[in-house]
């Protein structure tokens, strides 16, 4: 999914949040704000939004000698995911629910939801897309699953998923995590939490979706041996959507105009399609 205009100020916003975030005064937020003006000055209008904010993090992590600028809100996010009561599911379709609400944990959204509240308010809201029905299908039929995780605080609602698969279907789960920081999307390091649901593989791709120009041999091995991939999140709809004809299942909330016009949704819906 190629960038459009809006992306670009949406890049430029989510480098403003890592200077607040690290505490950064003017002079300090400037040359991180200008090399991710410069990145996005060379890039191309058909790279993927995952791609450009490779670049612009690399960058980030380089000028603040901090290879995970943002691990202090991965850590929050974990916290604020693991205190999350969730006795109320049950089913199958409450878990999916409940891992598609997580969704809303993203430092890298345009706008930022309260997890409790969404929950809350939104756990009896439909699917704007559903295609639950033929998940079950291939469920019922299914030896193996890629599940490729998203952001760090949510894949603790993506345990929780893996978990009612295996309880209901004999399948094998795999764990997709980034190969390195990026954003605050899970790796390795915050996947543990799934190591005894899932085998974890770090994917190697540098980008906050799975990239498969990125993606190393073993990866993709899996991948396109599995007979179920549910990716999870807007950056691995970006990065996956029309560049595979691998049939995915993507489970997301939309939280920016450009994804919710290409799909035809609005902002706040939430999805689970194959395609």
């Amino acid at each position: 999914m190629h960038i459009k205009p809006e992306c670009i100020t949406c890049i430029m916003n989510q480098t403003l949040k890592v200077c607040k975030l690290l505490e950064l005064d003017d002079e300090a937020s400037k040359p991180l704000l200008d090399s991710t003006a410069q990145i996005l000055i060379n890039s191309s209008m058909s790279q993927t939004p995952p791609q450009i904010a490779k670049e612009t993090y690399e960058m980030i992590s380089k000028l603040t000698s901090n290879s995970d600028p943002i691990k202090s809100a991965k850590e929050l996010a974990t916290k604020i995911a693991l205190d999350i009561d969730v006795s109320f599911a049950s089913t199958l379709s409450d878990f999916i629910k409940l891992a598609a609400i997580g969704n809303v944990i993203d430092f890298g959204a345009q706008k930022q939801l309260d997890l409790n509240t969404l929950i809350q308010e939104q756990f009896h809201k439909e699917f704007a897309l559903n295609d639950y029905e033929k998940f079950v299908t291939d469920l019922q039929n299914a030896k193996s699953m890629v599940y490729i995780g998203d952001n760090t605080g949510e894949h603790i609602f993506d345990k929780q998923l893996i978990q009612k698969i295996k309880e209901l279907y004999d399948i094998k789960v795999y764990y997709f995590t980034r190969g390195k920081p990026i954003i605050n999307d899970v790796t390795t390091t915050e996947a543990s939490h799934l190591a005894d649901v899932a085998t974890i593989i770090d994917t190697g791709v540098p980008t906050p979706g799975y990239d498969l120009n990125y993606a190393n041999e073993k990866s993709k091995e899996i991948f396109y041996s599995s007979d179920i991939v549910l990716a999870k999140g807007m950056g691995n709809y970006e990065s996956l959507y029309d560049e595979t004809t691998k049939k995915i299942y993507y489970l997301f909330i939309v939280k920016c105009s450009v994804v919710a016009q290409a799909i035809n949704q609005n902002i706040g819906e939430y999805i689970f399609t194959k395609h």
